[in-house]
């Protein structure tokens, strides 16, 4: 009996990390899914993960959460509702998209354009301002995301140069900030799921106590099983689709496209190029053009303009400039 009450303050202290309850109302929530015979058995580390899970979607689902009861509650007006998550780029950016839990934003691009980049630059955006972010990529190994966290955030690349005041000075000051920063890097496997990859990012995220508030999928091809006709995209757009509402999040979801003519980067993007199922499960769908960008970086000249738009409907277009060897995209 002590062992099964050990186990559910452990959940409990979880939870509260990953929805902002509160230790006791979260406690109080895990005391009633045990009495239910709603948690899972055994209450071993992968039993108490399941738990998690399961109570933090019961209770983003039931919308804003219930506080524990406290002597003389003061009277308040406001709910706990999730921040809408931030563009880096100002106002015009953030007429593109509305990045609010429960919604989807998918982003395209031609091959080597840049948007893996940009993605990752609103990540790390979110979190400096304090906003929970998962970055979890098929694509990029952690090690490769963690560099260019670091070019980005700082300025210089990690892998040929040395930062301004020395490795020792960067070390004493810039690992504890980025350990504080509430960004969580997560290479996903091959044959993983993306309800899979944000369990696992949940997760991370409670045991680092803050609530994820963005992920960002990079890309849709890596969670999109085989079929005769190719990639399901469509069914992987279905899922992304339920997830944000679940856990109250926003979602940034990426692909690579190819035009009529792959040769030309000229073509527009239309709705026509994009994967099965995109545009019917995304709120909006935005594309980052660079010209002259397909093929080597090396033929490109800098900085780099990029155009950043919504692939339908009426929307601002903002121009952006791309710092290669810093891996950001910047306002001109």
């Amino acid at each position: 009996m002590t062992r099964n009450i050990t186990h559910q303050q452990r959940i409990a202290r979880d939870l509260n990390a990953a929805v902002g309850c509160g230790y006791q109302e979260a406690l109080r929530r895990v005391r009633q899914a045990a009495a239910a015979g709603r948690l899972p058995i055994p209450l071993d580390a992968q039993g108490r993960a399941a738990a998690v899970v399961l109570l933090t979607r019961e209770a983003t689902t039931a919308g804003a959460i219930r506080t524990a009861p406290v002597t003389n509650p003061r009277p308040t007006t406001q709910a706990l509702v999730p921040p809408r998550c931030l563009w880096p780029w100002g106002a015009d950016a953030a007429a593109l998209a509305s990045l609010a839990p429960g919604t989807v934003t998918a982003l395209v691009s031609l091959p080597t354009v840049g948007r893996s980049t940009l993605a990752l630059n609103l990540a790390l955006h979110n979190a400096q301002q304090h906003i929970g972010a998962l970055f979890t990529s098929g694509e990029i190994t952690s090690k490769a995301l963690a560099q260019k966290v670091i070019a980005a955030r700082y300025g210089f690349d990690v892998r040929s140069q040395v930062p301004p005041g020395g490795w020792e000075t960067f070390k004493a000051t810039a690992v504890p900030e980025l350990d504080a920063t509430p960004l969580l890097r997560h290479g996903a496997r091959v044959g993983a799921s993306a309800r899979d990859s944000l369990r696992a990012g949940l997760l991370a995220a409670a045991r680092r106590d803050f609530p994820l508030r963005l992920w960002v999928v990079d890309s849709l091809w890596h969670f999109s099983d085989f079929t005769d006709q190719g990639r399901d995209t469509a069914a992987t757009m279905a899922e992304l689709r339920s997830l944000p509402r679940a856990y109250n999040l926003a979602v940034l979801v990426t692909s690579q496209v190819v035009t009529e003519d792959p040769d030309d980067p000229d073509v527009p993007i239309t709705a026509a190029h994009l994967p099965a199922g995109m545009a019917d499960h995304s709120d909006r769908v935005l594309v980052l053009h660079r010209p002259g960008a397909l093929g080597s970086w090396d033929t490109t000249p800098y900085p780099s303009t990029a155009i950043l738009r919504r692939v339908t409907g009426r929307g601002p277009a903002i121009e952006l400039e791309l710092e290669p060897e810093h891996c950001r995209f910047v306002s001109p």
